[in-house]
């Protein structure tokens, strides 16, 4: 169970959040944890028993960000296309909004001992299920091929949207909408071009830009990234 949000445990909390996805879980101390909020060793046991339990922590409110997201949009009447769409401006805005704590969930949740990372699978395992239960209704609903390998879509966009933190700049031009925006054209659509059919999404441009412009690749990738 998690600790109550008190203000030195939340500054703590977002501290760590901070250096587990910039130094990994394994690369980061107690001490560095510490010294990011400016406490001794000694006092940071009285908020914190081990990086561990915060690890757990942070994971788990991933965790909840993205299930939590996703329960209106899989309760909703609305077509699957829409719900798709929503789906994936939900996680994309997720890894926007709180970058430490879903790039944490995304890349380090594998080092949680046995029994929390079993939750976590268990909660992964809910949400996969939830985007492959839009895609179903897609088919069903005639707007997806009838023979459609239902669980590799749902495995393919997941891939690309958590994948996206590694490249997507929220300072760049395109908002996270934007960009899942094209993720679900180019999944509905393709990259084939057929002169007689129009597209059935087309993907929200940034603010004077072309959605079709070569700019993007140029202007919206992180420039850290080796």
């Amino acid at each position: 169970m998690s600790r109550p949000r008190t203000g030195q445990r939340e500054r703590i909390a977002r501290a760590t959040g901070h250096l587990f996805r910039h130094k990994g879980y394994h690369g980061t101390s107690m001490a560095d944890i510490g010294e990011a909020v400016g406490l001794r060793k000694a006092s940071l046991y009285n908020h914190l028993s081990t990086k561990h339990d915060m690890l757990r922590e942070l994971v788990e409110r991933g965790a909840a960000l993205f299930t939590d997201g996703m329960a209106p949009i899989v309760a909703s009447s609305a077509p699957a296309v829409d719900r798709l769409g929503r789906a994936m401006r939900m996680h994309l805005r997720v890894v926007a909004d709180h970058p430490d704590v879903a790039i944490v969930f995304l890349q380090e949740w594998r080092q949680l001992e046995e029994e929390a990372r079993l939750r976590v699978c268990q909660s992964r395992d809910r949400y996969e299920a939830a985007w492959r239960s839009i895609i179903a209704d897609g088919v069903r609903e005639g707007r997806f091929r009838p023979d459609l390998d239902i669980r590799f879509a749902a495995l393919t966009l997941l891939s690309a949207a958590n994948w996206a933190y590694q490249w997507y700049d929220p300072q760049g031009p395109l908002t996270s909408d934007q960009v899942a925006d094209r993720f679900v054209a180019l999944a509905l659509n393709g990259m084939a071009y057929d002169e007689g059919k129009q597209a059935s999404v087309r993907p929200a441009a940034s603010s004077g830009q072309d959605p079709g412009s070569d700019n993007f690749e140029v202007a919206a990738v992180r420039r850290d990234i080796p």
